[in-house]
């Protein structure tokens, strides 16, 4: 049978769904100077069918943290954000 497993996953643009604990599919391969990611997806069909990887930047932590408290969240709660990917 099937069953469902919730977990994290990204609709990577012209790829599709990646899931995030996949690390073959995805690469990091910088950060900048705001503190964003720089990921390199990989298509998961490389041997089938030619696709381009997509080049995705994600939003810093800083920045996400200081959205959550401008919606009136407790950052304190997220202390552990910091050890996500």
């Amino acid at each position: 049978g099937q069953f469902r497993t919730d977990e994290p996953v990204f609709n990577v643009p012209r790829l599709g769904k990646n899931h995030i604990r996949a690390w073959q599919d995805r690469e990091l391969i910088g950060l900048n100077k705001e503190g964003r990611r720089i990921y390199l997806w990989h298509p998961w069909e490389k041997g089938i069918a030619s696709v381009e990887p997509y080049i995705y930047k994600d939003l810093p932590i800083y920045k996400y943290l200081q959205e959550l408290a401008k919606r009136g969240e407790d950052i304190e709660e997220y202390k552990s954000i910091w050890y996500y990917y």
